[in-house]
């Protein structure tokens, strides 16, 4: 089996009780079937904790979240009591990977970090030099990627390598880039309606209400840099554009909806520091909804098919 990587990912931390957005509140958390099986054969108070806390069957439980929106087993230091009891490996799946993503294919399995958590976004945008991507191999499979699967990757490969391309301002590469996939096209709009589409998709945090409301009225932009907006680029296209080929989805909007995002969120900073909170914010919006993400890719497919 091969693993690929970004090679920020093995220097990734969760800071835990120092993270203002902590992903045990306002989330739902199902449970994967052999953490259910685990739970419910568990001894203690914590396994009779574990039972008055979960929902659903062995096959599609979740745990029931209190009324303030916080997992029961985060404690008042807003630590979680079964690692503080049991250790990770206590956890269920969703809980050990986030904000871990993983895409399989048929020799390898790709994972990154999700611009959701407050310390991924700050390690990945916080970046200085271009990214590069690891690979590491065990040898013991046996299996050949498909030859489209190895296309999709050339291609990406290709798009990453404009997009890292800093001998080039970073709007001048978002436009090679969509030329490179086919002259792919975003909808002429002005900002404010973009802002006036978000508003009417799904919201989940008010806080994400509240920027856009203000943004709509606003005209004063930050001028993020170029190695951050490039860093969010490169972020996009690694977490989509296989993904969108390998599905047969949204093919012809995925690299339209890496460009729309990055200048997005680009956009409704106001000052440089916005960068980290508008980018999680979004990504928490957009990309952890799928019907909000399903939109704008199903849209911007429709524009470029």
């Amino acid at each position: 089996m091969k693993w690929v990587y970004p090679d920020y990912y093995p220097l990734f931390k969760c800071i835990a009780d120092q993270c203002g957005h902590n992903c045990c509140i306002g989330w739902e958390v199902d449970i994967d079937y052999s953490s259910m099986r685990k739970y419910i054969l568990m001894k203690g108070e914590l396994g009779e904790k574990l039972r008055r806390n979960i929902e659903g069957t062995v096959l599609n439980g979740r745990f029931v979240m209190r009324e303030d929106g916080r997992c029961p087993f985060l404690n008042r230091q807003n630590l979680c009591e079964l690692i503080l009891e049991k250790s990770e490996k206590s956890l269920c799946q969703i809980c050990r990977d986030h904000p871990r993503f993983r895409l399989r294919l048929t020799d390898r399995e790709e994972i990154g970090l999700g611009l959701c958590c407050e310390a991924a976004c700050r390690l990945i945008l916080d970046c200085k030099e271009p990214v590069g991507l690891i690979l590491e191999d065990n040898g013991r499979s046996k299996a050949v990627l498909s030859d489209r699967e190895q296309g999709w990757i050339r291609q990406r490969e290709a798009l990453l390598q404009i997009a890292q391309d800093r001998r080039m301002p970073i709007l001048k590469r978002m436009e090679l880039i969509m030329e490179r996939d086919g002259d792919i096209a975003l909808p002429d709009l002005p900002f404010r309606q973009w802002v006036e589409a978000l508003l009417q998709m799904e919201r989940m945090d008010g806080q994400w209400t509240v920027l856009l409301e203000k943004r709509k009225k606003s005209r004063v932009f930050a001028g993020i840099d170029d190695v951050k907006q490039e860093q969010l680029l490169v972020y996009f296209l690694y977490r989509y554009y296989l993904n969108a080929h390998k599905n047969g989805d949204f093919c012809f909007g995925v690299t339209a909806f890496c460009v729309l995002s990055t200048q997005l969120i680009v956009l409704l900073c106001e000052k440089p520091e916005d960068i980290y909170e508008v980018a999680r914010l979004y990504s928490a919006e957009i990309e952890y909804s799928d019907v909000n993400a399903e939109t704008l890719l199903s849209a911007l497919h429709d524009y470029n098919s």
